[in-house]
């Protein structure tokens, strides 16, 4: 059993829940100290990115040794292993900033990942779906103290047991009005519902507030969004890593890929193994190669 595998009893709750945490992964004031003198600033720098004219800035573990150290740390991936399984990628990473007046985010399910967009970005095969319940694991992962009022995320338990309520294989009309940190990035998950007039019961919603240097993780397929910002002066900073396992394909037959309204090139883009051999994988991969005693982060263990 490694340092931080998951219990029995944590993996059922998850399992009931369809989310589980927060766990700690920096102490606060330091969580606080790496966003502000580490993170923040390279994220600005976006010239040795994967996607460099991105204004979606995905994938900068791909670039930036802190967050690759990040998405490799134990404290995320021994848990993960919990529920995988030893051979894990982490497909996606990106940022999830709302500033004060920003709208939250609606309830949503996702699942292959086709972004209103009318393409899948992940295409497990008949067996593997099959066979794993659990084969994409988002884990968020805060770098500011996040409120209800600086718009924390909401989840409704024991959803993902249930049916779907959206169908994200559906195109979204894009809103070039509310693409401003307004709803989902110009989109609205009401275009994809299954049935116009469902409303999920706000009374069974979790809350989960978090501060910075704390994460959780979920199956997208569990109901989530998230508050308003109504701080007057607060902006909220998180970021997602989005693990799979390596069966699944990823950005299958791809050059380039739709996402959000932006179409990004994927010359230079791998999914990055974080557990195990890839021996399963169907996907050409890289291994982590930016993490040094210099970059390193105090506090995550070698």
């Amino acid at each position: 059993m490694t340092d931080y595998a998951l219990t029995e009893a944590e993996k059922a709750k998850f399992d009931r829940q369809g989310f589980l945490g927060p766990f700690k992964l920096f102490e606060r004031e330091e969580a606080l100290e790496i966003w502000k003198k580490k993170i923040r600033p390279k994220l600005m720098q976006r010239d040795g990115a994967v996607f460099p004219g991105s204004l979606l800035n995905y994938d900068r573990h791909l670039d930036i040794p802190e967050l690759q150290e990040i998405v490799t740390s134990p404290k995320v991936v021994d848990r993960l292993r919990s529920i995988l399984g030893e051979e894990i990628l982490c497909w996606r990473t990106e940022w999830f900033a709302k500033y004060p007046g920003d709208a939250g985010t609606e309830w949503h399910q996702a699942k292959k990942f086709f972004e209103f967009e009318g393409q899948p970005k992940l295409q497990p095969d008949r067996a593997t779906e099959e066979a794993n319940e659990y084969w994409v694991l988002t884990v968020w992962i805060a770098f500011t103290d996040i409120t209800r009022e600086t718009s924390c995320m909401r989840f409704m338990p024991g959803s993902h047991k249930e049916d779907w309520y959206f169908d994200e294989s559906k195109d979204g009309a894009f809103d070039a009005d509310s693409a401003d940190h307004k709803g989902f990035f110009g989109y609205s998950w009401e275009d994809l519902k299954y049935n116009k007039d469902w409303k999920p019961d706000e009374a069974k919603a979790v809350d989960m507030e978090v501060e910075a240097g704390e994460f959780f993780f979920f199956t997208s397929k569990c109901l989530h969004g998230s508050f308003p910002n109504s701080s007057p002066d607060r902006s909220r900073f998180a970021m997602s890593a989005r693990y799979v396992l390596p069966e699944v394909h990823v950005y299958k037959d791809l050059e380039r890929f739709k996402a959000l309204n932006e179409v990004l090139e994927l010359d230079k883009y791998r999914p990055l193994l974080v557990s195990g051999t890839g021996k399963s994988s169907v996907n050409r991969f890289k291994t982590p190669d930016l993490i040094s005693d210099d970059a390193r982060i105090t506090g995550l263990p070698a």
